[in-house]
């Protein structure tokens, strides 16, 4: 029996071209260590590091720890100098980028008839930010981060997608059996990866054949919840 249902955010709740809003996000961000690193090295550093947390967790280690430890090492930079900079930038200029994220029109139904249902819900981004800048991204989907029984972040789990490590966790925090979830999302691998662990999946993408519980829009979840056929 279905108890909870999991939402990704980009490509799900929310719609952006991936690649446009890591180049500006990057942009933004980059210039705030200037007198630290070079643009151009902090850049290449921060896609380093992120490759070193989703790849390789370490056991007990957040994945802000791991990031951070990568991240340190290779610039000699302290986490005490750079972390009040990244609380800086998302919560001042990281909010700028919505403009560049569109509304799954249908994103906001599909949660509230969740609710309505009683089902619990959470958040199943991939924990490589920081918590402030999954709630703002909440928001962009015209929802209030208070809604979700769980939002993963980087301070809080201690694995990335595609690992099933990173479904466990949310299951564990959520106090049920993976079973007893529902994994929604719009990636083939990073999201769907989930029925390994006995998750059921609901792909919302391209109609192609793809190994999944259930597939289509989200306005076809809203209907299956609302029809209680989870």
């Amino acid at each position: 029996m279905i108890k909870a249902i999991l939402f990704d955010l980009d490509g799900t709740l929310t719609l952006m071209d991936q690649e446009e809003f890591m180049k500006n996000y990057i942009g933004l961000l980059a210039p705030r260590f200037k007198q630290y690193i070079s643009p151009d090295k902090f850049a290449k550093q921060v896609s380093k590091s992120t490759e070193v947390m989703i790849k390789q967790p370490l056991e007990g280690k957040t994945n802000l720890q791991v990031f951070f430890a990568d991240f340190t090492k290779a610039t000699g930079l302290t986490y005490n100098t750079l972390w009040p900079i990244f609380e800086a930038f998302y919560t001042t200029d990281f909010p700028a980028l919505r403009c560049l994220v569109k509304l799954n029109p249908y994103g906001k139904e599909a949660v509230e008839a969740a609710l309505e249902k009683g089902y619990a819900v959470a958040i199943a981004a991939n924990p490589v930010m920081p918590l402030i800048a999954i709630e703002e991204r909440i928001r962009w989907a015209e929802l209030s981060p208070q809604t979700f029984d769980l939002i993963p972040s980087m301070e809080s789990f201690h694995y990335c997608k595609p690992h099933t490590g990173f479904y466990a966790e949310l299951a564990q925090n959520l106090r049920l059996q993976p079973s007893e979830c529902i994994m929604v999302g719009n990636h083939p691998v990073e999201d769907l990866v989930a029925q390994e662990i006995g998750m059921k999946t609901f792909y919302v993408g391209d109609p192609v054949e793809i190994d999944t519980t259930y597939k289509g829009e989200l306005s076809d979840l809203t209907q299956k919840i609302r029809e209680g056929s989870l």
